[in-house]
């Protein structure tokens, strides 16, 4: 059996995914299958890293995955979202937000080539390298 490149495998799962919106979720397992058969399994997160990819540039979605030592209230979301879209020239932008106490403050924002990291815990960390 003929292997596809992980390539070609975002390109496609991404256009389904935005082609069937209501079949989301039969397609990633799709995806998930193809990898699990392939013993792609270690590159998993290369594969999803490159659908995030394919999706930003076929829709303009940016998926951000953001992590805040507390809630995101509604203005920093906002302005978050503002920000996103002004420096990567999205069309939407897709907050999947998580809480880690141990940020201490402020935040880190992935995206599928990118890392925004205004955390706390990295000024600390900057800091006590500093002699």
């Amino acid at each position: 059996m003929t292997k596809i490149s992980r390539r070609v495998i975002a390109r496609t799962v991404a256009a389904k995914l935005l082609a069937e919106p209501d079949r989301q979720s039969h397609w990633l397992q799709v995806a998930a299958a193809y990898a699990i058969e392939h013993n792609m399994v270690e590159n998993i997160d290369l594969l999803v890293n490159d659908i995030a990819t394919e999706v930003f540039e076929q829709s303009g979605t940016l998926f951000v995955d953001v992590s805040s030592a507390r809630p995101l209230n509604h203005d920093l979301r906002a302005s978050l979202n503002d920000s996103l879209k002004e420096y990567t020239s999205a069309e939407r932008v897709v907050l999947s937000e998580h809480v880690d106490p141990k940020l201490v403050g402020g935040l880190v924002a992935r995206t599928h080539s990118a890392e925004l990291d205004l955390s706390i815990l990295t000024q600390l960390r900057r800091l006590a390298t500093i002699k």
